[in-house]
Formats: C-alpha cells, structure tokens, sequence
C-alpha cells in the first residue's frame, strides 16, 4: 500500500528454525537492494528475516529484465505498515514499512511482495481514482510470491532444513486463496462491474482487491514474462483523474509493443475493449 496502513489479515504463521544459509544464484543478479533495520523484530533473526524477503522479491523479480537502477528499500518494522512511503529517505532510499515480527516467515513474505509490487510498479502520488487496480496487482503479486516460494522451497530454499516447510507456504496460500473465491456464478467481469464504483472511491478494500487479485492470478501465471508490463502503468496520464478505460489504455500505450497483447487480455477479462 501507499501511504496509507494495508490491513493484511494473518491467516497462519509459521515458526523456523534455521541452519546455515544456501547461496543464492539470484543475489548476483539483483537490481533491488533490502536494508534490513537490525532491531524491531522479535525473536526473529535479521538475517532469516533478509532470506525469506530476498526469497518473496526474488520470485517476481527474476522475471524482468534486470532494472537499470539498483533501488534501495529501508525495511523496517512500524505498526503503521505494511506500507510504502512515496517521499524517500535522506539517503534515497525507498521506506518500506512491515506489520510482523518474530518468526512468522508467510506474513513477512505476503506483505514484502505487495509492497515489493508497488517499486516494481514505479509508484508515485496522484489521483488515487484507479489505485484500486495497482494494489489489486499487489495483492496478487504476494499470492504468486507465496506460490512460487512453496515450489522453489522443496529443492532450493534459503536454508537446507526449510525444504519442508513449502507444505505449510501451500496451506497458507489455499486458505488465503479460499478466502477470495468469486462468489458461485460469477465471473470477474461481472464482479468488477458491481463493485466498479467501490473500487473507485476506495483503491483499499481488501475484500474486492483479493478476489479480483485471484481471478487475475492465472495471466500472469500463465505468461510471468508480462511482468514487466507493470513497470509502465504509472506512466504518462496515469495518475490523473481518468475513467478507468483510459487508464488502462494509457498502460497499454505506455507499455512495449510485446506486452500488448496482454494488456489487452487482462482488460477484455474486466469487460473492457482497447
């Protein structure tokens, strides 16, 4: 979320206990850098901390092409979060605010890959008319971190004895899925047009946010290649006060011609034609 609390229900936690870390072949790779605050956070280590928030990044990261800038995200612990600061630090650094502790591994996952959305998204303040669909991104970007942290985990987790614990990130991630199941008999289209008018006038109802989030979950699934496309849906006219057809149609102009074909899906999936 964006200067404003995200209020992420915790559904289930899960408590490790680490031992020596793997190497990971993405740290070389990165174009993000965490700066992990060193206190706030319970019993939990700063360095377990750092793995599983490189881990939940990681996992939609590695499908861009590596950023140009190195972006720097001062990870701290505030009641106030999860949040993104839109004004950075003295030091340039992105101010990402986290709402867990101790050792409860999926939370610190879940909330780091929407906050971790909003700099891949490029962020920045405005009208917050068609907020509602970047954060309904967000949403969907920590269920495909957890998805893929579940998979990954089995073979290369960040530490050897964690291997097992990718039963539990599933259990986490199909009670978060459940929770935001369109109702029986109705489609994303028509979902979104009911609540069109909500969205609008509140970018921040979990509730409508998840189960958009989920419907979309499977495109980017499918094509993860498409990732990159949200690097561009702040760009040009988009944080004006605009229908929500021409914020999407300002993404699409915005975006490289190889993301246009799904741009265009993802809007015919809404009911809207570009």
């Amino acid at each position: 979320m964006l200067k404003f609390i995200h209020n992420i229900a915790a559904t289930s936690f899960l408590l490790f206990v680490t031992l020596p870390i793997n190497s990971s072949s993405e740290e070389s790779v990165r174009s993000y850098e965490i700066r992990l605050d060193q206190k706030g956070w319970g019993n939990g280590s700063p360095k377990d901390i750092e793995a599983v928030l490189n881990s939940a990044c990681d996992s939609i990261h590695k499908h861009f092409t590596p950023l140009k800038e190195k972006e720097p995200m001062r990870v701290m612990r505030d009641k106030s979060g999860p949040i993104t600061l839109f004004k950075r630090n003295l030091r340039g650094e992105i101010i990402i605010k986290l709402n867990t502790g101790d050792r409860f591994w999926c939370q610190y996952a879940y909330q780091m890959a929407h906050e971790f959305c909003h700099v891949l998204c490029r962020f920045k303040n405005g009208s917050r008319r068609n907020l509602w669909f970047e954060e309904t991104l967000c949403e969907m970007a920590s269920m495909f971190a957890l998805k893929s942290m579940a998979e990954t985990w089995k073979t290369n987790p960040p530490y050897a004895n964690w291997k097992s614990y990718s039963s539990a990130i599933e259990d986490y991630l199909s009670d978060i899925e459940s929770k935001n199941k369109l109702p029986a008999g109705v489609n994303i289209e028509d979902y979104y047009k009911k609540n069109a008018k909500i969205l609008a006038e509140d970018a921040v109802n979990r509730i409508i946010n998840g189960k958009v989030a989920a419907a979309l979950l499977v495109a980017f699934e499918t094509n993860p290649e498409h990732w990159a496309s949200i690097h561009y849906i702040n760009e040009g006219k988009a944080k004006e006060d605009i229908p929500f057809e021409e914020y999407l149609k300002n993404w699409l102009d915005e975006s490289p011609k190889k993301h246009h074909i799904f741009i265009h899906s993802i809007a015919k999936r809404l009911g809207i034609s570009l």
